[in-house]
């Protein structure tokens, strides 16, 4: 009987009936003296485990499936603080998950930066967090180093991406991606223009959509064949294009609506008296204004708005004579006017317009057209002036570049720290501490000193300074 055999037989009847069978030769091992027939079979048995675990062979791979060692890595790995720090981040991070991710991609920055990589013993732990987060996938190169990408081989699910998105919103049949990788708008021009017919509905309005994201003037003959189109939602594509485009022939038709509906009024207190459109002729109704509904009033203002949207902003400043930031003071007490004329400016990105528009209203749409620099200018008057309440500003806020600049940085912490600023802390929680620069962590600790019963406040105060120290940990690591 094996050795192993007469183990599992004293296991089974017990070692006050069956003693631990004395240990093979050719192990080279001799039995510790002194133990209890418990000792000596429980010893045994963990002996006889290890014995199994190392004795043991890999199946052979089939043909074609054989692994080759990884080459050597050219690169140095990390090593002290930034190796341990990464270990950290890794098994045991000191901060929630969100900011745990951030600072993976910082790390995985600084090694990039200083052409180092990461240890080969947590490697497989990165590739774990990354397979579930897009941020950290996309900068694991060139850090993983050449025995990462080896990994990533060998493993495929290691070389997935978390989240994966087609460009655009291009219908599924359309494969363009294996037709034209490099420039899928081509291919979506060249199929609209060859193939129109031969090409679903909703295929023609997603590709149409697909030309919004590279909007050109020579596009705009293909949008005035969409308007002539059988289904309504590639007639609707179409102009929601073209009423990007204030230089096409559908503008021109929209101005000679539009122009007839403004006048002038008033000696000293000029305002803007408008007209509302009368029925859509044959031309309108094809251009997308509102047919005539079978039943109930039409929505006359509906279609005032779908012209403004598509005339060039030019008509206005042509009936009132002044800049667009005086003709936009003339219409402060119409709303639904001033929204239309906001997705005109907005979706032409019509800085004029859009900066003399933000004089008189907030809106994300205008504020997005901005550059950063002046985006950030224009929050900080308007945070200082308190034209806005607090948890208004959180969606001003989102979207930003991170992180921002120190004026805004302080505006912001001034109004978390008021009395009504708690719900703003809270609102912008998940972007406020890598937002936040590090010119602004002692603000930050400044607040945490005093009495504050607010908790969710308290949070994410506490957040942005655990942020930075171990940012800049992270900095001193690199060094």
């Amino acid at each position: 009987m094996r050795w192993t055999d007469e183990l599992r037989t004293t296991a089974l009847v017990g070692s006050g009936r069956h003693e631990a069978p004395v240990l093979p030769p050719e192990l080279g091992l001799r039995a510790p003296e002194g133990l209890s027939r418990e000792e000596a079979l429980l010893d045994q048995a963990a002996l006889a485990d290890m014995v199994g675990r190392a004795a043991r062979t890999p199946a052979p791979l089939a043909p074609g499936l054989q692994v080759l060692p990884a080459p050597p890595d050219a690169e140095p790995q990390a090593t002290g603080e930034a190796a341990r720090l990464l270990e950290l981040l890794l098994n045991q991070p000191p901060v929630g998950l969100d900011l745990r991710n951030q600072l993976l991609v910082d790390w995985l920055g600084f090694a990039a930066q200083t052409r180092r990589r990461v240890p080969h013993r947590l490697l497989p732990a990165l590739f774990t967090i990354a397979g579930n987060t897009s941020s950290v996938f996309r900068v694991l190169e060139p850090a993983i180093g050449t025995r990462g990408r080896w990994l990533q081989e060998v493993s495929p699910s290691w070389s997935a991406r978390p989240e994966r998105r087609e460009p655009g919103h291009v219908d599924a049949s359309v494969d363009l991606a294996a037709d034209t990788p490099v420039d899928p708008v081509a291919a979506a021009r060249g199929q609209l223009s060859t193939q129109w017919n031969a090409l679903s509905a909703r295929t023609r309005a997603n590709l149409m959509k697909l030309l919004g994201t590279d909007l050109r003037d020579e596009d705009e003959a293909l949008f005035e064949k969409g308007l002539d189109d059988k289904a309504k939602s590639v007639r609707e594509v179409a102009a929601e294009l073209l009423d990007q485009l204030p230089e096409s022939a559908r503008a021109r038709r929209m101005a000679d609506r539009l122009l007839p509906l403004l006048h002038v009024k008033g000696l000293l207190n000029k305002r803007f008296d408008i007209d509302l459109p009368p029925d859509p002729d044959a031309s309108a109704l094809r251009d997308g204004i509102a047919p005539q509904p079978r039943n109930g009033e039409p929505d006359r203002l509906g279609r005032l708005e779908t012209i403004i949207t598509g005339a060039p902003l030019e008509v206005w400043t042509s009936v009132s004579g002044r800049s667009p930031e005086a003709t936009a003071a003339l219409l402060k007490d119409e709303p639904r006017i001033l929204d239309a004329l906001t997705s005109a400016a907005a979706g032409r990105n019509n800085l004029e317009w859009v900066r003399a528009l933000l004089t008189i209203r907030t809106d994300t749409r205008l504020l997005h057209c901005l550059p950063a620099g002046e985006r950030e200018r224009w929050l900080v008057r308007h945070i200082q002036t308190g034209g806005e309440e607090p948890v208004a500003l959180a969606y001003l806020l989102r979207g930003l570049p991170q992180p921002w600049g120190t004026a805004l940085a302080e505006a912001v912490l001034a109004v978390i720290s008021t009395k009504e600023g708690g719900r703003l802390a809270s609102m912008l929680s998940d972007v406020l501490p890598t937002a936040l620069p590090a010119e602004a962590t002692a603000t930050c600790r400044r607040l945490l000193e005093r009495t504050d019963d607010d908790a969710a406040r308290r949070r994410v105060l506490r957040d942005a300074v655990q942020y930075q120290s171990f940012r800049q940990s992270l900095t001193e690591a690199f060094r």
